[in-house]
């Protein structure tokens, strides 16, 4: 897909509407380091935007990281 290209719901096949970026939290400690660390679990997490789209038809929510913002795995 191209960058100025706006998706297509993989259902219905209509172009998505887009409804803005949504605030993603990434990266932190995971699973009871907020039990011990407090607040310092968080000292490694970002705030991310992830582009949000909606499909006029059926409903659909489809989420996209058009900048390549979040992290590889």
């Amino acid at each position: 897909m191209d960058a100025h290209e706006t998706p297509c719901c993989p259902f219905c096949k209509i172009e998505l509407r887009g409804l803005g970026q949504l605030p993603v939290r990434v990266g932190g400690a995971t699973r009871g380091w907020h039990f011990f660390l407090g607040e310092l679990a968080d000292l490694g997490e970002s705030i991310r935007p992830l582009d949000l789209y909606r499909c006029q038809k059926c409903g659909r929510l489809e989420f996209y990281d058009h900048d390549f913002s979040l992290p590889e795995c």
